[in-house]
């Protein structure tokens, strides 16, 4: 009989969590496993990585639209006091709606053998569920995404407790997460996340969605970044100031910043402020940004932390070198502790300069990384990570 296996997580939106997801969902064995996936938000256009969910997977909702944009309303005004209250309310009401309709899903659904919280989102109510085994997933730093107060450490420790396993997605996660709660240490392993090479080397030739500007732009020599644009994690101040410097040496490529989020105005204004207008581009969102990064010169990111960036891995399968912060958690372990790629200290804008501009200049530099990169990646092969999500669902 088919073990039942419940995927929860917060959206289908575009972001590197949920690229994870789909590949999970699209190459776990549905021949020996009855998936189903119970998705938070109900984004509607928003949410789309839908149509990539496999036909075999039924996806059920926890939070509609409506109620969902009711509470942001509340959120984004709530400096002022009768807002802060709406928003409170409307938090608390979320929470009951979650665990109802979670409660009602798993009972139309039967017997559940393994409750994969896949973004850590469940913890709330996991304890209140009526399923076999519970596992969580971590993707992030947890000193980073919580803080060092010591409450929400506490209180998050308290929630991990409720689960049989913690999976963190690379060996400096794992060790982060023993370090802070020793009492959980019997539970953490890891298992990295899985790429499926094929179907990124396809997109990376893929054109047919592009305008014809952006095949225009295309043309230029440019380096690339990919991420939402935030600049307080991906710290893009330091991206800008490191490229003004490069300009300033004479550098003719571009930087193209490929992705969209809330740091979207503030990064514009930064780019004006320091006269880069023709040479640094805001790309926006794409569900394909492996074209943009085949077709660049390097690959750069800069970001204050992290999980296990899904970007970095991507562009050492595209064959790029890549120019790093060192930052928590993921990168030293991607480039091998700068073996295959450059790392930088967080916020060092002179350095990340020099490393892209060593980059550009040398090419039996930029060839060694690229030559070491190949083996570094088979580690990453969505065939041998699979091998580990069924050695854990089995086992």
């Amino acid at each position: 009989m088919k073990k039942t296996i419940v995927f929860r997580s917060g959206s289908l939106t575009m972001g590197g969590l949920e690229r994870i997801l789909i590949e999970v969902l699209q190459n776990i064995d549905k021949e020996k496993y009855n998936v189903v996936a119970i998705i938070e938000n109900d984004l509607g256009d928003e949410n789309i990585f839908l149509k990539d969910v496999p036909k075999e997977i039924m996806v059920y909702f926890l939070k509609t639209e409506e109620i969902i944009h009711r509470t942001k309303y509340h959120r984004v005004r709530k400096k002022n006091i009768i807002n802060k209250i709406m928003y409170n309310f409307f938090m608390a009401k979320e929470r009951v709606i979650e665990l109802r309709k979670m409660k009602e899903i798993l009972k139309k659904i039967g017997k559940v053998d393994i409750f994969i919280d896949f973004d850590c989102g469940g913890t709330k109510y996991i304890d209140k569920l009526d399923v076999g085994k519970k596992i969580v997933w971590c993707h992030g730093s947890i000193p980073k995404v919580l803080g060092d107060k010591t409450g929400k450490l506490k209180r998050n420790g308290e929630n991990l407790k409720k689960y049989d396993t913690i999976v963190t997605i690379c060996d400096e996660m794992k060790e982060e997460t023993k370090r802070i709660y020793p009492f959980l240490k019997d539970k953490v392993i890891r298992i990295y996340n899985p790429f499926n090479f094929d179907r990124i080397l396809t997109l990376s030739t893929d054109d047919k969605d592009l305008t014809e500007q952006e095949k225009e732009l295309m043309k230029e020599k440019y380096i690339v970044a990919v991420s939402r644009l935030d600049m307080v994690q991906k710290d893009y101040g330091t991206l800008i100031k490191a490229f003004k410097l490069l300009k300033e040496r004479g550098v003719k490529e571009k930087l193209y910043i490929v992705g969209d989020g809330p740091g979207r105005d503030e990064i514009q204004t930064l780019i004006d402020k320091n006269n880069l207008l023709e040479d640094v581009k805001l790309i926006g969102q794409t569900k394909n940004p492996y074209i943009w990064m085949k077709n660049s010169e390097l690959f750069v990111h800069s970001s204050n932390y992290e999980g296990l960036p899904t970007v970095l891995i991507e562009a050492l399968i595209l064959n790029k070198v890549v120019v790093s912060s060192d930052c928590p958690t993921g990168p030293k372990e991607i480039l091998k502790n700068g073996e295959c790629g450059f790392l930088y200290e967080i916020g060092d804008y002179k350095k990340l300069e020099e490393q892209l501009y060593r980059v550009l200049k040398d090419k039996l530099l930029s060839d060694e990384f690229k030559k070491i990169s190949v083996e570094r990646i088979e580690e990453f092969k969505v065939s041998n990570i699979m091998k580990e999500y069924e050695a854990l669902i089995e086992n």
